[in-house]
């Protein structure tokens, strides 16, 4: 996918549906190479995702009353630069559009020079705190949702690239209580830890890929044991128990696009 970084940089922040705010770099989200981590940034926007949602009222409290959250479905992520410990992100986010009851959610990252640093899309699904499976949208939630909605900054595929190739096995992991966010289930972030730590030649870490499209098919919960499997820059979580693939990824080492 071809990344049009002026048409990035140029596009406004919609006065409807636009929130931005400043994320510093702290010294236990950088890596050995001192650059701050891929998981770090996606947790930053994930962050400002819950303050775009309180805008419009979709936020977390505006809907667990009504036994329904919004779940991460698929997460694109795509970064020029890596800034360094202490160093501070503008986030801008807004929602981009709605598809088949999944919602889009852009963000831009700007370092302190103003410089256009990476940009994301996330893809947004309901979620029934009840049956763990998901829900259908009420009228309410379509109602709140911003028309028109912001620009959207990339144009993903419809279907994420993934191999049919077996991979193999390069890490075992039980789901700890630690792992766990406020819906009972291992957080996403977690999950991308989980994938990058062995997505890098011979099963060694890639926390600063050029490029990242995660999936996350279904829920991992506590206790359950995982298979993380690596090969040519895809990656799958699988469940042990029943080999079903929790987690789908594909990873783009920094400047393999430019040597190809």
């Amino acid at each position: 996918m071809t990344i049009d970084w002026n048409r990035i940089s140029t596009a406004s922040l919609p006065a409807n549906c636009g929130w931005k705010g400043t994320y510093r770099v702290r010294y236990s989200e950088i890596g050995d190479n001192g650059k701050v981590m891929m998981s770090a940034l996606a947790d930053y926007m994930q962050d400002a995702a819950g303050w775009g949602a309180r805008i419009l009222k979709l936020a977390y409290d505006d809907t667990v009353d009504q036994g329904i959250a919004w779940v991460l479905a698929r997460m694109v992520i795509h970064i020029r630069d890596y800034p360094g410990n202490g160093e501070d992100i503008l986030i801008e986010t807004w929602p981009s559009g709605v598809s088949r009851r999944v919602a889009t959610r852009d963000f831009r990252l700007t370092n302190s020079k103003g410089e256009i640093i990476g940009v994301a899309q996330s893809f947004w699904m309901m979620f029934d705190l009840g049956t763990r499976r998901a829900a259908q949208w009420p009228d309410w939630v379509a109602e709140r949702l911003p028309n028109p909605p912001g620009p959207k900054l990339i144009e993903p595929p419809l279907r994420p690239a993934f191999t049919t190739n077996p991979l193999p096995t390069m890490d075992n992991i039980k789901a700890r209580p630690s792992d766990l966010d406020l819906y009972g289930h291992v957080n996403n972030v977690r999950l991308m830890q989980w994938v990058m730590g062995v997505a890098g030649p011979d099963g060694r870490p890639e926390f600063h890929p050029e490029s990242l499209d995660i999936q996350f098919r279904s829920e991992c919960r506590v206790q359950e044991r995982v298979a993380i499997r690596h090969a040519d820059g895809f990656a799958a979580i699988t469940r042990e128990e029943d080999g079903t693939d929790l987690v789908r990824a594909h990873i783009v080492p920094f400047n393999q696009t430019a040597m190809a």
